[in-house]
């Protein structure tokens, strides 16, 4: 029988970071420092990318009383490893302190304390501050860090409300300096998109939202505006179908995020969805607030639950009798009720656009009769944007005269875009920089002529163009001087009409030889427009000029509007 040698069996041992970082871990607890820093050493080595490695090899650095190098490794986590490890700063505070740079150790603190207020370390970082400040001569750091987050608060505020009465642009100024200051700030990038959502910019809005959501995968109010902007822009139907059902399978902790999830599902058409998160708002949330209510109202609305969204409409009624929503939707749910007919609530707590603009339940035959009405509408807002670059050229011109009455910094900033816009004809770029001119914009303005941008001066040098201008400006001021006294919301409604009157003949220039004339046509019209009509020979006599040629100017004006 032949025998078999048995020989040894060799197993290879290969050590990973896992047995250097646990043989650490014994030598620190035997408080043998220097074999603990051999081992981390090759934890590190092993796994370079592991951030807690290398922190661990600065913390037995420290120890052993190398802060500079403990530093230059914590240093190194936040500039290559993980930049958002805010507790690097704490530990490099701590180390500065043993060296006796107290500057710099409240420097370190202070952007701890910035990042992570609430963090592990947020105790020991303020006792370290109170430390820094009292025995040491510190808090200028500290102070500076404090208006620094002061200005930044007060811009975030100033950009949530431009947005909010849609200024699109100068919101979209502003957040852009709040993200280049902090890159990786998601909830600037957010309104960033809804801004740039609003001017058409759709592109825009979804690479702002995909970057968020990079960052943060379940953002709420990212997913939510990445599904309002695929549905709009029909680019995805299988996405947008899949981050909706991720929307309606969504448990919000906060409130604002349950708000936000619960007005996006309504606003794509899930009501019941809806109405169930708005429902639990209600119960372990604020019970004062109408436009919760009203939120219920209208999804009730529009599940066709008109008996229910009656009783939410009469809790919003005796909390808020004052704003007439409640009481106008009460009287629309009887009408459909009387008629059979449909009805549907926008889930904003508002009343519709048409009685906002002129404050009555009443529609106006103008539009535009009232610039406070609906300057600060930021559905219009984007209205107007869409129209005036996208809309045939009656439409664009109807924008125009709009912008012109608005004339503010936000349609400045419009128009600025619209003139340099390959796609917009030479005369309706014409007509743009016509209305700039009215804004009192002045020097350069580059536009797109002949196949290329080139700077166009204003004022434009037009002789007949500036003398007209100055006349326009002096009937406005005429009128107004005539009624401000007796009359002050006359005097606004004058200047509305004067400036829509303007802005629809600017390309066929009226020939004004008595400036009195068409002031007293222009109070004539207004008082008409107003419903307190005077005879045109009262209002003539007021002027010193003829009623033939009154009714002549009041007949142009009427025209136009």
């Amino acid at each position: 029988m032949e025998r078999r040698d048995q020989g040894t069996k060799v197993v290879p041992f290969s050590p990973d970071a896992a047995f250097f970082f646990e043989r650490g871990v014994r030598y620190l607890n035997r408080h043998d420092l220097s074999r603990a820093l051999k081992s981390f050493r090759k934890a590190v080595e092993c796994e370079p990318s592991n951030a807690v490695n290398h922190c661990n090899l600065a913390g037995v650095l420290s120890e052993l009383g190398d802060f500079e190098e403990s530093n230059q490794v914590l240093q190194s986590v936040l500039s290559e490893i993980a930049p958002d490890m805010a507790e690097c700063y704490f530990y490099m505070a701590n180390n500065y302190a043993n060296l006796g740079e107290y500057e710099l150790a409240e420097e370190h603190v202070v952007k701890y304390l910035e990042i992570d207020p609430t963090g592990e370390f947020a105790p020991d970082a303020d006792e370290m501050l109170d430390v820094l400040i009292h025995e040491y001569g510190g808090g200028e750091i500290l102070r500076e860090s404090r208006r620094k987050q002061l200005e930044t608060n007060r811009e975030r505020d100033r950009a949530r409300t431009l947005l909010e009465e849609g200024r699109f642009h100068e919101a979209g100024t502003l957040l852009e300096h709040e993200i280049e200051r902090q890159p990786d700030a998601v909830a600037a990038r957010n309104n960033l998109a809804l801004a740039r959502y609003y001017l058409g910019q759709i592109a825009d809005a979804e690479a702002l939202t995909r970057h968020v959501l990079d960052i943060e995968p379940l953002n709420v109010h990212a997913l939510c505006n990445l599904a309002v902007f695929l549905r709009h822009s029909g680019s995805d139907p299988d996405e947008y179908k899949q981050i909706l059902g991720l929307l309606k399978k969504l448990t919000p902790l906060q409130f604002d995020q349950g708000y936000k999830l619960a007005t996006t599902l309504g606003i794509l058409g899930e009501h019941r969805a809806a109405y169930s998160l708005f429902l639990q708002l209600v119960e372990f949330g604020d019970r004062h607030d109408p436009a919760l209510y009203f939120a219920l109202a209208a999804a009730s609305a529009n599940l066709r639950r008109l008996r229910a969204a009656r009783q939410w409409l009469l809790e919003v009624q005796a909390l808020d009798p004052e704003s007439g929503v409640a009481d106008h939707y009460l009287r629309e749910i009887d009408r459909v009720r009387s008629n059979n007919e449909r009805l549907f609530f926008s889930y904003t707590y508002q009343l519709p656009f048409h009685l906002r603009a002129h404050g009555n339940a009443q529609p106006a035959k103008s539009g535009f009769s009232r610039i406070g009405a609906w300057a600060k509408d930021p559905g219009v807002r984007s209205s107007l944007y869409f129209a005036l670059f996208r809309g045939p050229r009656a439409t664009k011109r109807e924008a125009l005269q709009a912008f012109a009455v608005l004339n503010d910094a936000e349609s400045v900033h419009i128009l600025r875009d619209f003139v340099r816009d390959p796609a917009q004809g030479e005369d309706m770029i014409w007509n743009a920089l016509f209305v700039l001119q009215l804004s009192r914009v002045a020097g350069a303005v580059e536009v797109w002529r002949d196949g290329a941008l080139e700077d166009v001066h204003l004022p434009l040098r037009d002789i007949r163009l500036l003398s007209w201008q100055a006349t326009l400006e002096g009937i406005a001021r005429d009128v107004q001087k005539a009624l401000l006294g007796s009359d002050p919301e006359l005097a606004d409604m004058s200047l509305d009409i004067w400036l829509r009157y303007v802005s629809g003949v600017y390309t066929d220039l009226p020939k004004i030889v008595k400036r009195s004339v068409w002031a007293a046509a222009l109070e004539y019209v207004t008082r008409r427009t107003a419903g307190r009509v005077e005879p045109q020979a009262m209002v003539a006599a007021r002027y010193d000029v003829s009623v033939k040629a009154l009714a002549r100017a009041a007949h142009a004006i009427t025209l136009a509007l």
